[in-house]
C-alpha cells in the first residue's frame, strides 16, 4: 500500500551533546468530518539526499539521522520505513475502501535523531523526529490538508531503564513509532478526546 522513496545521504561527524527539548507540535487538526470521509489509497515517504547520517558512537552526533535500533545498514531507508509504518498505523481507520474520497498521505523527513549506543548506555535523552506532511486527492492532486510541519519527539530511556524497556518489548523503534502515530492521528482529527496529543516542549539532555 505504501511507497517509500529513499535517497542516500552524506555522512559527517559531530562531537558535542547539549540540552534539548522534547517537542510536540503540529498545525491545527484536520476536521474530523473531513478526514473520516477519506480513503487512504497510498502513503508516500521521501527521505531527501540532503539529510546527513553517521555511525559514529559519540554522545550526540551533529547529523540529521541517527539510528541504531536496526542492524547496521542503510539508515535512511530504515528510518523511512519506520515513518511510513507509523503513518499507516495512524491512518488505519481510513484504509477501508468503502470510504468516499481516495487520498494520498505524503511526508518528507527532516530529522530522525535517536540515541547512539553510548548515549543510551549512559544517560538517555530525546528521540527527535521532524517531518512535513500533507494529504492530497489521489486523482486530482488537490491539496486537502497541509503541508504542515510535525514534530513528534519522544523521551529516550537510558542506562538500566533502557535495558528494562527492551526486555518488556518497549524498544526504541516501538516508542518512536507509537509517538509518531499518536501525533499524526491527532493531526488527522482521528484521536478520541482522551487520546489527543497535547502540543508542548519539555527540556532534557539531547541534540
Amino acid at each position: 500500500m505504501k511507497f517509500i522513496k529513499i535517497i542516500f545521504g552524506f555522512a559527517i561527524l559531530g562531537t558535542l551533546a547539549a540540552c534539548s527539548s522534547r517537542n510536540t507540535s503540529f498545525s491545527d487538526e484536520v476536521a474530523f468530518a473531513q478526514s473520516t470521509n477519506w480513503h487512504v489509497h497510498d502513503i508516500q515517504v521521501t527521505v531527501p539526499d540532503s539529510l546527513t547520517t553517521s555511525e559514529v558512537n559519540i554522545m550526540a552526533p551533529d547529523v540529521d539521522v541517527v539510528w541504531h535500533g536496526d542492524p547496521q545498514g542503510d539508515r535512511l531507508q530504515q528510518v523511512g520505513v519506520i515513518l511510513a509504518d507509523a503513518l499507516e498505523d495512524a491512518a488505519q481507520s481510513l484504509i477501508p475502501e468503502n470510504l468516499h474520497r481516495a487520498v494520498v498521505i505524503k511526508a518528507t523527513l527532516i530529522q530522525f535523531h535517536s540515541l547512539t549506543p553510548r548515549a543510551r548506555a549512559l544517560v538517555g535523552g530525546i528521540h527527535k523526529v521532524k517531518f512535513t506532511i500533507q494529504v492530497v486527492d489521489q486523482k486530482t492532486g488537490e491539496v486537502l490538508a497541509g503541508p504542515s510541519l510535525i514534530e513528534a519527539d519522544e523521551f529516550a530511556y537510558g542506562y538500566w531503564r533502557a535495558v528494562q524497556a527492551d526486555a518488556e518489548g518497549e524498544t526504541m523503534k516501538v516508542r518512536i513509532s507509537n509517538r509518531i502515530s499518536e501525533v499524526v492521528s491527532s493531526w488527522l482529527g482521528l484521536a478520541a478526546e482522551e487520546d489527543a496529543v497535547e502540543r508542548g516542549r519539555v527540556f532534557a539532555f539531547g541534540r
